[in-house]
């Protein structure tokens, strides 16, 4: 591996990779790597599986969804007294 010094680089951006290496507990080098293969298309970017958008929240798209959530949920109101047994 070679190592290469970058020169001039916006605080605004050191700020930002050291708060998404925090956020990751990675190093911040690793978030530089990460985002200059990605930028040189070397690196693809981390395969999403589409749930990411429901971590630490509900975000609804369109009433129809809330209302499926809220038609899908009606399940999980009431405990099965067999289950409980």
């Amino acid at each position: 591996m070679t190592q290469v010094t970058v020169r001039r680089i916006d605080e605004s951006w050191v700020a930002k990779a050291k708060a998404e290496a925090a956020e990751k507990g990675v190093s911040m080098n690793q978030v530089l790597l990460d985002a200059i293969g990605r930028g040189l298309g070397v690196r693809p970017a981390p395969k999403k599986n589409g749930l990411e958008k429901f971590a630490g929240c509900m975000p609804f798209e369109s009433e129809e969804e809330r209302k499926q959530w809220d038609e899908h949920m009606k399940d999980c109101e009431q405990i099965d007294p067999v289950d409980w047994k």
